[in-house]
C-alpha cells in the first residue's frame, strides 16, 4: 500500500508547530513498517530505511540545543538511529523494535503535551463566509464576505 502523502499533505496544511512534529514521527513510523513488511524485498527496504532516517534526521535537526532536553532527545535520536542502521543490515527485527519502542516514548510525551497546549497556530486571521446562489436571471453567482483581520499573534 505504501505511505498516503495525501492523508499527510492535509495534516500538514493545518498543523501546528508541535503537530508537525507528531506527524514527522507518524511518516517515520510508516516507513520503518514499510521496511518491515518489504523485508525480502532490498530495494524496497533500503528505501523506506532511507526515508526513515531522513525523517529521523529532521527531528534530529529540528532540536533547539539552547534547552537541556534537547540534548537528552538527540542522544535518544542517535540511538534511534544506530538500531535502524543496524537492522538494514542485520534485517533483525530486534533491532527494529528496539528504535521504535525508543521513538514512540517521544512521540507518546509530545502527544502529551500538545494535550495541553491548545493555543491555536494563528489568531487575528480573516473570517471568510463564501457560498453560490442564484441570480434573478437563474445564472450561479458567488458570495464572498470577508473580515478584514489579518496577522499572526506575535
Amino acid at each position: 500500500m505504501g505511505i498516503n502523502k495525501e492523508e499527510y499533505v492535509a495534516k500538514i496544511a493545518t498543523a501546528s508547530p508541535l503537530r508537525l512534529v507528531i506527524i514527522n514521527f507518524e511518516i517515520l513510523f510508516d516507513y520503518l513498517e514499510e521496511s518491515k513488511k518489504n523485508i525480502n524485498d532490498d530495494k524496497s527496504f533500503d528505501f523506506n530505511i532511507f526515508k526513515a532516517r531522513q525523517f529521523l534526521s529532521e527531528l534530529r535537526c529540528s532540536l533547539d540545543m539552547q534547552y537541556e532536553i534537547s540534548s537528552y532527545l538527540l542522544t535518544l535520536y542517535n540511538y534511534a538511529d544506530r538500531k535502524i542502521a543496524k537492522f538494514l543490515f542485520s534485517k533483525n527485527l530486534k533491532d527494529l523494535e528496539d528504535a521504535t519502542n525508543v521513538l514512540k516514548n517521544i512521540m507518546s510525551g509530545f502527544e502529551q503535551i500538545e494535550e495541553k497546549d491548545k493555543t491555536p497556530v494563528m489568531e487575528n486571521t480573516d473570517t471568510i463566509y463564501a457560498g453560490l446562489t442564484y441570480g434573478k436571471d437563474g445564472r450561479l453567482q458567488e458570495f464572498v464576505d470577508v473580515k478584514h483581520n489579518k496577522g499572526f499573534k506575535a
